[in-house]
């Protein structure tokens, strides 16, 4: 199936999110009882998951200070409030993937239109942007702040299906999600009726490794891979 048809992207796998939180979570890594990375976000994923589920309006550096002291509790590990804001606070240091502003800029230029929907608060992403931008601007930008809860949500899909028709005139039909969460953003987009592309992010697990029977409609290793094919299709 041609890539061709869809004129806006709607973005969540620009951040490696896992990278970020793994680098920012040493306090708690640090410790001889530490588990291993896929025992941590084992712990982790759920934890914020119910967090964001349970408190819809709360900001995300506030859901990630929460988060950090209640997997350290669940773990046995030993944290402190400081620790646990600071690991809050710390979105805007966390990695884009190194494909991510190239696969995008060849995006904008290919005449695509490039809206992030994303679960953190609006200060969090301007960090995330001034990695990102470098060559083009974002078309829009809908957070889990400005919507007011947070993926799967499907409130979140439909605020972002109407305001790509009142700001850019397009439908439904036109936007493809663009996502490596098969959690936050396939499965209920394939809820909503919206086409995919699944970006396999190597040994990405949060969202993804329980949902393996969560099908997209296309599915690429990397970011650029699927801004190749995308630029190809459209020309």
């Amino acid at each position: 199936m041609s890539l061709a048809p869809f004129k806006v992207l709607l973005f969540d796998c620009y951040g490696d999110w896992e990278t970020g939180m793994l680098e920012n979570l040493k306090p708690l890594l640090d410790q001889p009882s530490a588990p291993n990375r896929e025992k941590l976000f084992e712990v982790l994923g759920p934890i914020e998951n119910k967090t964001q589920d349970d408190t819809p309006t709360m900001l995300y550096y506030d859901v990630l200070t929460k988060v950090y002291s209640e997997t350290a509790g669940k773990l046995g590990l030993k944290a402190d409030e400081s620790q646990a804001k600071a690991f809050g606070h710390s979105v805007p240091s966390w990695p884009a993937f190194p494909d991510s502003s190239e696969a995008l800029k060849k995006l904008s230029d290919a005449g695509l239109k490039l809206v992030i929907l994303s679960n953190v608060d609006n200060t969090s992403f301007e960090g995330s942007r001034k990695r990102l931008e470098n060559g083009f601007t974002f078309d829009a930008i809908y957070t889990a702040e400005k919507i007011g809860s947070y993926k799967p949500s499907l409130r979140n899909f439909d605020y972002a299906i109407e305001n790509i028709k009142k700001d850019f005139g397009l439908e439904k039909e036109d936007i493809l999600i663009v996502a490596n969460s098969k959690y936050h953003d396939i499965q209920p987009g394939n809820k909503k009726d919206l086409k995919s592309a699944w970006i396999d992010r190597d040994k990405a697990s949060m969202g993804v490794s329980a949902y393996k029977d969560v099908k997209p409609t296309y599915q690429f290793s990397t970011m650029i891979e699927f801004a190749n094919a995308m630029v190809k299709d459209k020309s």
